[in-house]
């Protein structure tokens, strides 16, 4: 009897123990399982959430690039002849429109913000990480544009230039060049071979915007008139859209689109 109670015995606690390693298989494959299913979620949800995030902050200086450049045009407005009052107010009207449309979309990428980041804190795991990542790639973005700005400011023809602005020698738009090609990777070659029918004037007119220099700023450099250089602007905005009709946003602005080229 003893030992056939010993036996049954051994035979409950084997039961018990493969009940028990089956339990902890199935806790193990369901938590494998949620793992698994909160990683798709963060690597579907955080390309998303620093999308909207950047998305943001690009509209946001665009909002501001824009009063800038209406601020701009405005002040080079007095003396204006009454004949060109048409032209100055579609120059700025673009502007203010483009401002009226981003207002709404930032609005709703903010939504979609606060939606992804709910979703995020929701599945906990890595959050904190992927939080921290995003506010870091965010924060190198802008130290990076920042580090851009002072590096053209502390040049010393730039410095030059925009304290006492003069009429530009060749040299110095060598100077100016070769500055912007080394600043913003190639800048002028990447220009030229993408829309081959701009010339040289054209050329020297994206690095003097892209380099910052106002209207009035451009219009001493260069020699010529204020509404001169507005018309400028309007010729090279038409040759690139010859080449690519949709490279610009509806109501973008030629100082704009060669911020971001």
């Amino acid at each position: 009897m003893l030992i056939i109670d010993h036996q049954l015995l051994k035979v409950r606690i084997m039961t018990v123990i493969t009940l028990f390693l089956a339990v902890v298989i199935i806790l193990i494959i369901i938590y494998q399982q949620n793992l698994k299913n909160k990683e798709c979620t963060i690597r579907r949800l955080s390309p998303n959430l620093q999308n909207y995030i950047q998305q943001q902050k690009e509209n946001e200086i665009r909002i501001k690039q824009n009063k800038e450049y209406i601020r701009s045009f405005q002040d080079q407005q007095t003396g204006q002849q009454k004949d060109q009052e048409p032209e100055q107010t579609s120059q700025i009207s673009q502007p203010e429109q483009q401002n009226k449309s981003l207002a709404p979309a930032n609005q709703e990428l903010q939504e979609q913000i606060e939606t992804n980041w709910k979703k995020l804190k929701e599945t906990p795991l890595r959050t904190q990480h992927i939080q921290e990542l995003t506010t870091e790639m965010l924060l190198l973005k802008e130290r990076e544009q920042k580090l851009t700005g002072q590096l053209i400011a502390i040049h010393p023809l730039m410095n030059e230039l925009r304290n006492s602005p003069r009429f530009m020698r060749p040299e110095d738009l060598a100077v100016l060049r070769q500055l912007t090609d080394d600043i913003y990777q190639d800048f002028t070659s990447r220009l030229n071979s993408r829309f081959t029918n701009l010339t040289d004037v054209d050329i020297q007119l994206c690095i003097l915007i892209k380099l910052g220099f106002s209207i009035s700023q451009i219009a001493i450099l260069t020699a010529i008139s204020p509404t001169s250089v507005s018309q400028q602007k309007s010729r090279t905005k038409k040759r690139i859209q010859q080449q690519e009709p949709d490279c610009f946003a509806e109501g973008e602005t030629l100082d704009l689109w060669l911020r971001k080229f």
